[in-house]
C-alpha cells in the first residue's frame, strides 16, 4: 500500500478533512527535540526503502511513505534519523496499523524554544507553535499514540541547566494538555556519549531530568544512548547509532503503552513477553479482581487436546465498599488465551449465611495444577461479612477446592484442618503462591495472628492432597516484625536447591531462604542490588522460577505512579540474585503497563514449559472512603482489563 499525496494543505484552510480510508488506522508519533531528533546520519540504500505502512507528514503537510531524511529544519545538513527505525519496529509488530511520524525537530534549538510564541532565530521558525500546528493536522487521520523527544545539548550550560528539569516536566505537561494526550507515552532521549567530549556538571544535570523522568512523570521514560559512537564531530550519532536509538525509543514505548500482541524482546531476560486481555469493561459499581488461573497439561485422559486447558478464577468487589467481594467465577481458554468463554459464576461460592447480619465466603483465591493428584487445586481463605462490610475481628481459615475438567465446575470449597490453637483463629492462605515438592507434598505458606492482635505471622506448612482432602502435617518456624501488621501475604518457591519466602509488610517487602522449605532465615528487606530500597509495600509479591532463572513480580515507587493507590502499578518483573538475594536492577521490564488503577493482587502460572503467565485485573477502585470514586483509573484510561502478559521462554 504506497499513500501518496492525501494530505491537504493546513493553512488558510478551516474546513476538516476526513480521513482517508487507506489510512483508518493511523497511528501517529509526534519526533520533538533539536538535532539528534532530527538527525544528521549518513543516509544509506536502506534509508531510502520504505515500509509499506510507515508514513511521514511532509513539510507542505502531504502523507508520503517514510524515508529518510524525514526532517526539514536544516535542509542542507539533515540526514537519517532515529524515527524511520523507530516507525519500522512500531509497524513490525502490529500487522493492523499505519505509523504516521509528524516530524518537527529543530536543530539547535534550546528548550525554552518550545514555549507557545517563541522564535527560534537560526532556523526562523517558531518550534512550538509550528509543531502543535502539525500536530494538530496530523490529528485529523489518526490518533497520537507517542511524543518522543531528544534534546538537551543546547541547555546543558551554565544558567540553563539548573532549571531545566523544571522545564521538561512543564513541556510534557504542555504538549500533553494541548493535544488531548493525557495517557500518550512520552519518551526521552540520552545525549550522546563520547568519551571525546566528557560531559560536563551541566550535561551530567541535564542527562540527570532525562533519567528521572520515570519516575516522577506519569508514563513518561528514558531512552540510554550506551554504547552509541558519533559521524565525527563529537556531537551527533552516526547512522548506525541512530537506527539503534530507534530500536531502543520502540522497546520503550512498547514498555509503557497498551501494546496487546506486541511481543516485548528484552536481550537481559530470557524470555519475550506478549501482553494480551481476556476481557473488558467496567460498569461503575463492581470490577472484576484477583485474576488467576491454573493450567491442566494437555494430552491427559481429562484433557486430551494439543494444548493445555487453563482455567482462569476471578471475582467481583463492590466498589463503595473495602474488600467487599462475591462468589468465585471461573473462565477457561483452550487455544492459549487466543479466545476465553465467559465468566460463569460458580454457586458453590456464593456466600452462606451465618445469621441475619452476617455472611461467609472464600476471596483471594490460586489455582495450582497438582502433578500428583493429577487434579487442579485451588486454595484461598474465607471472609465473614456484618452488615456487607468485612468484620473486624473475625475468624479466618484456608480453604480449597478442586475443578472438575468434565462439567467445568469447583467443588464445593472445604475447610483445611489445622491445629486447633488460640493464634490459629485468624490464619489463611489467600493469595498466596505455594509450591508441591516431587514426592506430591505441599508447601503452603500461610499468615495468622489471634483475632484482636495487630501483627501477622508468616509460616509454611507442609501439607498432602490425595485428590480430595488437603491434610495438614506440620508447619515451619515462623516469621514477623513487630511492626504496623507484620509479615503476611507470602508466596513459595524452590530454586537451586534452597527456597524462596517473599512477604508484605505494610512499609517494605521481605525476603527470607530456607535450605528445607519449613524452616526459614531472618527476614530482610528486599533491595535492588545497588543497595537501593526496591520500593515495593503494602501489596504482594511473587515469583517466576524456570530452569532459566529466579525472578520476581512485583510493584514499586518511584515509576511516576504517584497517582495510583499505593503506587500498585505498572507490575514490573526482575531477575533475582539467589545468593545476595537482591533485585538485578538493570533487568527490570514493565510486564502490565498503568493506567491509573492499581495492579497489585496478580498471579503467576506455569502453562508449560514454554510459557509461564502472570494474570492480573485492573482494580478500579480509589482510596476511602470513596471508595467507588473511579475518576482516577478512568480518567487515565484504565477499563477493568482482564490482564494476561505470556513469558515465552526462548
Amino acid at each position: 500500500m504506497v499513500l501518496l499525496g492525501i494530505g491537504r494543505s493546513f493553512e488558510g484552510s478551516s474546513q476538516s478533512s476526513a480521513p482517508s480510508p487507506e489510512i483508518a488506522n493511523l497511528n501517529l508519533f509526534l519526533l520533538i527535540g533539536q538535532s539528534n531528533m532530527a538527525g544528521r546520519g549518513r543516509i544509506a540504500d536502506r534509508d531510502l526503502r520504505p515500509h509499506p505502512r510507515v508514513m511521514t507528514l511532509t513539510k507542505d503537510l502531504q502523507w508520503n511513505p517514510a524515508v529518510a531524511p524525514l526532517h526539514f529544519d536544516k535542509p542542507e545538513i539533515v540526514g537519517v534519523g532515529l524515527g524511520e527505525t523507530f516507525g519500522r519496529e512500531i509497524a513490525k509488530a502490529n500487522s493492523d496499523i499505519t505509523v504516521g511520524l509528524i516530524p518537527c525537530a529543530v536543530g539547535g534549538s534550546p528548550i525554552d524554544a518550545w514555549t507557545a510564541g517563541a522564535f527560534y532565530q537560526p532556523t526562523r521558525s517558531k518550534p512550538w507553535d509550528d509543531a502543535m500546528k502539525r500536530a494538530k493536522y496530523a490529528l485529523r487521520f489518526g490518533a497520537l499514540k507517542g511524543i518522543l523527544w531528544h534534546q538537551g545539548e543546547s541547555d546543558s550550560q551554565p544558567g540553563l541547566s539548573e532549571n531545566y528539569e523544571q522545564k521538561l516536566h512543564a513541556l510534557v505537561s504542555r504538549v500533553r494538555k494541548e493535544l488531548g494526550a493525557k495517557n500518550v507515552p512520552f519518551i526521552a532521549g540520552q545525549m550522546g556519549q563520547f568519551k571525546e567530549r566528557p560531559w560536563d556538571e551541566e550535561r551530567k544535570r541535564v542527562d540527570q531530568a532525562h533519567r528521572s523522568l520515570s519516575a516522577k512523570v506519569f508514563r513518561a521514560t528514558f531512552v540510554s544512548s550506551d554504547g552509541l559512537g558519533h559521524k565525527g564531530d563529537e556531537v551527533h550519532f552516526d547512522a548506525f547509532g541512530y537506527r539503534e536509538l530507534g530500536r531502543r525509543y520502540a522497546k520503550a514505548w512498547f514498555d509503557l503503552s497498551d501494546s496487546m500482541g506486541v511481543v516485548i524482546n528484552n536481550p537481559m531476560l530470557p524470555f519475550t513477553i506478549e501482553r494480551t486481555v481476556a476481557c473488558t469493561g467496567f460498569d461503575g459499581e463492581s470490577c472484576w479482581v484477583h485474576a488467576r488461573v491454573g493450567a491442566i497439561p494437555a494430552s491427559l485422559t481429562i484433557n486430551n487436546a494439543d494444548e493445555p486447558l487453563v482455567v482462569m478464577t476471578l471475582q467481583k468487589l463492590l466498589l463503595s465498599g473495602s474488600d467487599v467481594f462475591y462468589a468465585l467465577n471461573s473462565m477457561r481458554t483452550h487455544n492459549l488465551g487466543q479466545s476465553w468463554t465467559t465468566p460463569n459464576p460458580q454457586d458453590v461460592f456464593d456466600r452462606v449465611r451465618i445469621d441475619d447480619r452476617m455472611e461467609v465466603t472464600v476471596c483471594d483465591f490460586w489455582p495450582r495444577w497438582h502433578q500428583q493428584s493429577g487434579k487442579l487445586l485451588g486454595t484461598g481463605h474465607t471472609v465473614i461479612y456484618e452488615d456487607n462490610k468485612v468484620k473486624r475481628i473475625r475468624s479466618r481459615a484456608t480453604s480449597y477446592s478442586i475443578y472438575d475438567p468434565d462439567f467445568h465446575q469447583w467443588s464445593a470449597w472445604k475447610i483445611l484442618q489445622i491445629p486447633d490453637e488460640p493464634r490459629f483463629k485468624n490464619a489463611g492462605a489467600g493469595c498466596v503462591q505455594r509450591f508441591d515438592l516431587p514426592n506430591g507434598d505441599i508447601l503452603l505458606p500461610f499468615y495468622f495472628k489471634e483475632p484482636s492482635a495487630e501483627q501477622f505471622t508468616v509460616t509454611v506448612a507442609r501439607c498432602r492432597f490425595d485428590g480430595e482432602t488437603l491434610s495438614y502435617v506440620e508447619h515451619g518456624n515462623e516469621l514477623t516484625i513487630m511492626f504496623k501488621r507484620g509479615l503476611y501475604e507470602p508466596s513459595i518457591t524452590g530454586f537451586g536447591g534452597n527456597y524462596f519466602l517473599t512477604m508484605r509488610n505494610d512499609d517494605h517487602g521481605y525476603i527470607s531462604t530456607s535450605e528445607d522449605g519449613m524452616n526459614f532465615t531472618k527476614p530482610q528487606k528486599w533491595k535492588f542490588d545497588d543497595g537501593s530500597n526496591l520500593g515495593s509495600y503494602n501489596t504482594q509479591q511473587h515469583w517466576v522460577t524456570h530452569p532459566k532463572g529466579l525472578f520476581l513480580c512485583y510493584t514499586r515507587q518511584g515509576a511516576g505512579n504517584d497517582h495510583v493507590f499505593r503506587h500498585r502499578a505498572p507490575l514490573f518483573i526482575a531477575r533475582v540474585d539467589p545468593v545476595t538475594l537482591r533485585v538485578i536492577r538493570e533487568t527490570e521490564q514493565i510486564l502490565i503497563p498503568e493506567f491509573g488503577a492499581r495492579l497489585g493482587n496478580f498471579g503467576v502460572t506455569e502453562v508449560s514449559s514454554d510459557e509461564t503467565w502472570i494474570t492480573v485485573t485492573e482494580w478500579m477502585q480509589t482510596k476511602g472512603p470513596r471508595w467507588n470514586d473511579s475518576s482516577v483509573p478512568v480518567g487515565y484510561g484504565a477499563d477493568n482489563r482482564v490482564w494476561v502478559a505470556k513469558l515465552k521462554w526462548r
